[in-house]
């Protein structure tokens, strides 16, 4: 038999027939520590899963542009389910890139960064033009740079205003459609020099719905994903707030000119 009483500090005590008795503040601050412990060894356990999560999520992403094509696809397949659940498999049918719609660059055996990206492009961009599509401005600026600067690229990107981008879209390709008109000849003949439109997803998307000019002609052009690089977030161009934008503007362009090809740096 046995009772409980409060001694003169207020403090319960389990009282034994024997006299014997324990203080029951002191057992509930040791159960609480247990609980704290639990806790904390429990939440550890579930950061430590997040850490491998995240750690596994980043390295299947630098991994994937050395993928093959139908890797590639199956990706672009996910994502696009992930980001339309509404939509019929019909409806999404349309949307998917298809694995003859890219070009695998798994032969590259260099390292992915902003020095190899030249001889990458000569290596493996054999169109007249191409565009480099980055997840950020401060990236296409990089990218710009890095692939011979005004000599070579224009940016478009939203640090300029949109018409300023569309005139200079204009004005490279308009140059090759003008050959007859020989005023301003120097001009044309350094914009037909232009191989490189650098450009985020959300720009581009701006200038498909201003201007016809990147669907014309029958010339071969190059669609390159700067997909190796990884913001301080650990985000990439296949894996951002922009992706979706990415694959609609990768749908238009593939459907609306002819000899695209898609590749992944």
């Amino acid at each position: 038999m046995s009772f409980k009483k409060q001694d003169a500090e207020g403090t319960g005590v389990l009282m034994g027939w024997d006299g014997s008795s324990v203080e029951m503040g002191e057992k509930r601050s040791n159960e609480e520590e247990l609980s704290k412990r639990q806790k904390k060894l429990k939440h550890g356990k579930l950061a430590q899963k997040r850490r491998e999560q995240a750690a596994y999520e980043e390295e299947k992403l630098r991994k994937l542009p050395m993928q093959g094509a139908e890797a590639i696809s199956e990706h672009f397949a996910t994502v696009i389910r992930a980001q339309n659940p509404d939509l019929s498999a019909i409806e999404l049918d349309e949307m998917y890139l298809k694995k003859s719609e890219f070009l695998g660059t798994e032969a590259f055996d260099g390292v992915r960064n902003l020095h190899e990206f030249p001889g990458f492009m000569a290596r493996f961009s054999r169109a007249p033009r191409a565009i480099v599509l980055s997840m950020s401005n401060i990236r296409v600026a990089d990218v710009y740079r890095s692939l011979g600067g005004s000599s070579q690229c224009v940016k478009l990107f939203a640090k300029n205003k949109l018409h300023e981008d569309v005139a200079t879209v204009e004005s490279v390709l308009g140059a090759d459609k003008d050959k007859k008109d020989k005023k301003d000849k120097k001009d044309k003949d350094s914009k037909k020099k232009i191989k490189y439109f650098v450009a985020t997803p959300t720009r581009l998307e701006k200038l498909l719905e201003s201007t016809e000019l990147f669907f014309e002609g029958k010339d071969k052009l190059d669609i390159i994903l700067d997909a190796s690089y990884l913001d301080s977030k650990k985000n990439s161009l296949l894996d951002s707030e922009n992706t979706k934008v990415l694959c609609k503007v990768l749908r238009t362009m593939l459907d609306k000119k002819s000899s695209v090809k898609v590749l992944l740096y």
